[in-house]
């Protein structure tokens, strides 16, 4: 137990510990911007092109075309998705990196897929997250969303 507390003490310290200009962390306004769009980005329903539309002008051209190649074989002829998604956050960013005028935050979560077939059987599946989401600098646009998956949703924070 002593040592639980020790590693989640030394954790914390080093999230929050400023290491050259590669890792920072800071509640700045794009900071909070990533956090927010990564939950309206992953927040869909299944059959809804606009739920999942609405997310795109917060986007970059390219990163857009990005997060929907990701859904690739996912979207009906459409571009509605063939499954609802939602996101819920089991914290604050808890890495963040700064790249010239860019920041890279990782949001951990909880990330659920629900899939409803023609006969009315549900799918449900839950999983711990991290969401990697680059978000450019005046205007804040998404430039990259990536989740990662690491397991069942647990009772762990994050994927780490």
């Amino acid at each position: 137990m002593r040592t639980y507390r020790v590693l989640l003490c030394s954790s914390a310290l080093l999230a929050f510990t400023v290491t050259g200009d590669a890792q920072v962390h800071t509640p700045d306004a794009q900071t909070r911007f990533a956090e927010r769009l990564a939950v309206e980005a992953l927040n869909f329903r299944q059959g809804d092109l606009g739920s999942l539309a609405d997310s795109k002008p917060f986007f970059t051209a390219a990163g857009w075309a990005d997060f929907s190649k990701r859904l690739t074989g996912f979207v009906d002829p459409q571009g509605a998705a063939t499954f609802t998604s939602s996101f819920t956050p089991s914290g604050p960013a808890i890495a963040t990196k700064k790249e010239h005028e860019s920041l890279t935050v990782t949001v951990p979560g909880v990330l659920k897929h629900e899939s409803r077939n023609p006969q009315g059987g549900v799918s449900t599946t839950s999983y711990r997250a991290e969401i990697d989401i680059r978000v450019s600098a005046s205007p804040f646009k998404i430039e990259l969303l990536v989740p990662r998956t690491c397991g069942g949703a647990g009772t762990m924070p994050s994927c780490r």
